[in-house]
């Protein structure tokens, strides 16, 4: 009996090593995103067809993650986003999660349901605006904060499950301004 939770247990112990140790970054690392710029607009279409921009979120702390239904790593990442935006979401604090999806986003809604997520979630309209905040190397997840005036105050790519609290270290500093 022992032998098979050993077995259970390091393949999931070794799952973790792998998908935090190469999630992977872009090329330049998390400098190369868009650190201390003014953000570019950035707008979704979600599921229902609403429409949703970064710009009708000004003067409030926006966490804008790039993400995908497909990519394990985004999926370790989503309880803590979603559980970030629970505690905060009365102070101010939104998320906009933006799908990068290979097809028009059939398997947002169920991600979306299983997830429990309550962020508004889509896919970029237009699409080429992605490439105005990650290029096609940056690993995902991609994670933005912007604070209440629009500028990117603290950025990085791929999940590692011990830098998670530099997150909400980030949205926290830029509530309290």
């Amino acid at each position: 009996m022992r032998q098979p939770l050993l077995t259970i247990a390091l393949a999931v112990v070794g799952f973790f090593l792998f998908m935090t140790i190469l999630s992977p970054k872009g090329p330049a690392g998390d400098e190369a995103l868009l650190p201390n710029a003014t953000a570019p607009d950035m707008t979704i279409k979600t599921p229902d067809g609403s429409v949703k921009s970064l710009s009708d979120l000004r003067g409030k702390v926006v966490l804008v993650k790039f993400w995908a239904t497909w990519c394990g790593p985004c999926a370790m990442s989503t309880p803590r986003i979603q559980a970030l935006y629970e505690k905060h979401k009365g102070a101010g604090f939104e998320v906009l999660g933006v799908a990068l999806e290979q097809d028009s986003g059939e398997q947002i809604p169920a991600y979306v349901r299983q997830m429990g997520v309550t962020f508004t979630v889509g896919m970029a309209d237009p699409p080429q605006n992605v490439g105005l905040w990650i290029q096609p190397s940056t690993g995902i997840p991609a994670v933005f904060v912007v604070d209440k005036k629009g500028v990117v105050r603290w950025s990085r790519s791929g999940f590692d499950p011990s830098r998670e609290h530099e997150i909400e270290e980030a949205v926290v500093a830029c509530l309290k301004e």
